[in-house]
């Protein structure tokens, strides 16, 4: 595919697995999102807490050797809001024993990079001309996982972290502290870096970084797989980007949220709407092809499952119609193999803990 280069984050994920379902009781709900964090706090004592502000107080008992990790985590909104609406006045209160606790690299930006064998440019934070503690350790991880970074040094910033929540049963709830990456903004090293690049792959950056990258109208091919804050962001709305985009890969709760779908079905060739246990959606044209998830009858790590589709599914469409960008369509065989095999390595990604990916044996 050439020299691929990601913009999107990479952090220091906190990865808390837990043996029960975050949402027990009737109707039963599986969250697979991400939420923001107002602020964290560390504590001294041994558990992890999450409060929402309306009422919401999850609490992690920690394992003795991993109580360097406790604080409480105050999100910006109810856990269910982006399922439920920001109205809803159902809460998630209950005690979920941690049954495995891991420090490891995070962040779509780091996953799409290794899983493309890309080039990420991400933001860290520091001073003095140099990334903070937890900027140098994301850089030092990325480097031990053969990931080719670059850098952009946001000065007075502090990197990124994130919580991310783990059920047996399906269950994936990112929290993130985000400090550099909604202050991340374009550099005049980005236009080299673009110029030099064969595609390019917007994993969570912001909009507005987006946006402008797009103005410079790289004849390259461009996949996009936003964050729900992509998704939401009114002031440079996803949707005006869309005649720069070529795939478009989301989840299901995200898509609903997407303002302006049907320009973005107008605008955009190929677009991946993944589901879970649903199986994806496949939109392109005015068709549309349904990929089966691949049954499967024990536990899931659901960590990383959505990038090893996206990224899977833009490698078969590079392999089996490299200029499909510039014909700005796809036809239904190379959809549905592209579905099929990306929903085939997804499934292997659910036994896989860590950072880590599927081989691409299917090549």
């Amino acid at each position: 595919m050439g020299s691929i280069l990601i913009f999107g984050p990479a952090y220091l994920d906190v990865v808390v697995e837990i043996a029960r379902a975050l949402v027990p009781g009737y109707p039963a709900l599986t969250l697979d999102q991400s939420a923001p964090a107002s602020h964290m706090a560390l504590h001294a004592e041994d558990y992890i807490q999450v409060c929402g502000p309306t009422g919401d107080d999850l609490r992690f008992p920690l394992l003795p050797d991993a109580q360097d990790t406790a604080a409480t985590y105050h999100l910006g909104e109810p856990v269910l809001a982006r399922m439920l609406g920001r109205d809803t006045r159902r809460t998630v209160v209950g005690e979920y024993p941690v049954t495995r606790l891991v420090t490891q690299i995070g962040g779509m930006g780091a996953g799409y990079a290794l899983a493309l064998r890309g080039t990420l440019r991400m933001p860290v934070g520091g001073s003095q001309d140099e990334p903070d503690a937890i900027g140098q350790d994301i850089i030092r991880l990325l480097g031990y996982h053969g990931i080719s970074t670059v850098p952009c040094l946001l000065t007075g910033r502090a990197s990124d972290t994130s919580l991310v929540i783990l059920s047996t049963q399906g269950d994936k709830l990112a929290i993130g502290v985000r400090d550099t990456m909604v202050h991340w903004r374009v550099t005049r090293e980005d236009r080299a870096l673009v110029e030099k690049a064969d595609a390019l792959v917007f994993c969570g950056a912001p909009n507005a970084l987006m946006a402008e990258v797009l103005a410079w109208q790289p004849s390259i091919p461009v996949m996009c797989a936003p964050a729900m804050r992509n998704v939401c962001d009114a002031t440079v709305p996803l949707v005006e980007l869309a005649p720069h985009i070529h795939y478009l890969t989301l989840n299901a709760l995200e898509w609903a949220h997407l303002e302006g779908q049907d320009a973005m079905l107008r605008q955009v060739p190929v677009i991946s709407v993944t589901d879970g246990a649903h199986g994806s959606r496949v939109l392109f044209g005015d068709s549309e092809v349904h990929i089966p998830a691949v049954p499967r009858d024990r536990p899931a790590n659901t960590n990383r499952a959505g990038e090893t589709y996206g990224s899977t599914f833009f490698k078969v469409l590079m392999a089996e119609y490299p200029n499909f960008y510039r014909a700005g369509y796809v036809t239904a065989p190379i959809v549905e193999k592209a579905g099929r095999i990306a929903g085939l390595q997804a499934a292997r990604q659910l036994d896989l803990r860590g950072f880590a990916f599927p081989e691409d044996d299917w090549m």
